[in-house]
C-alpha cells in the first residue's frame, strides 16, 4: 500500500479464496495486497486492503486488514491526531495508525490484525467492521466520501 517492489510478490490463496466465497470482488495492488470496495449503507463507499503478507506473533500467522480515512501533506495537526489516539481505547481488536510515503503524504488507517487462515464469514465481519471504522471517522474529520 505504502510502496511497490520490483517484483510481484505472492499472493496468499487463502483470501483469494475466502473473498470468491463471499462472491466479493478484489484487485490486487503492486504489493500483493487485495483491494476491495464497498458501497455502504449509508450511500457511502469505502475502501479496504487485506494484504497477502503474513508474520507469526506467538505461534499464530497473522496478517493486516486496513482502510484509509484520511490523509495529510505533512504530518496531521495535533487536534486530528489526538482525535485518532483517543478512539483507540474503544477497539477490541484494531488500531489507527499512520503511515508516510515517498512524498510526504501521512496516511491515517484503522488496522485490524487478524489470524491469516480466518474463515470466509469471520472475514467478512472483520472487513465490515475495518470498513466502517474508517468511512466514519472520515466523514467526521473531513466531510468527503474520498477513500
Amino acid at each position: 500500500m505504502f510502496g511497490s517492489t520490483s517484483k510481484q510478490p505472492a499472493i496468499d490463496h487463502r483470501i483469494q479464496s475466502a473473498l470468491d466465497e463471499l462472491e466479493i470482488r478484489y484487485e490486487l495492488t503492486d504489493a500483493g495486497a487485495f483491494r476491495v470496495g464497498f458501497e455502504l449503507e449509508n450511500g457511502r463507499s469505502q475502501t479496504a486492503f487485506i494484504d497477502s503478507y503474513t508474520c507469526e506473533f506467538l505461534g499464530i500467522q497473522v496478517r493486516r486488514i486496513s482502510s484509509i480515512a484520511l490523509t495529510s501533506q505533512g504530518p496531521f495537526d495535533a487536534r486530528t491526531a489526538n482525535i485518532l489516539l483517543t478512539q483507540n481505547h474503544q477497539f477490541k481488536i484494531g488500531a489507527w495508525e499512520v503511515a508516510v510515503d515517498e512524498e510526504d503524504v501521512h496516511y491515517a488507517f484503522f488496522a485490524v490484525r487478524v489470524e491469516a487462515n480466518l474463515p470466509a464469514e469471520e472475514l467478512r465481519g472483520v472487513l465490515m467492521t475495518t470498513l466502517i471504522t474508517a468511512d466514519e471517522m472520515e466523514a467526521r474529520l473531513s466531510g468527503r466520501d474520498e477513500f
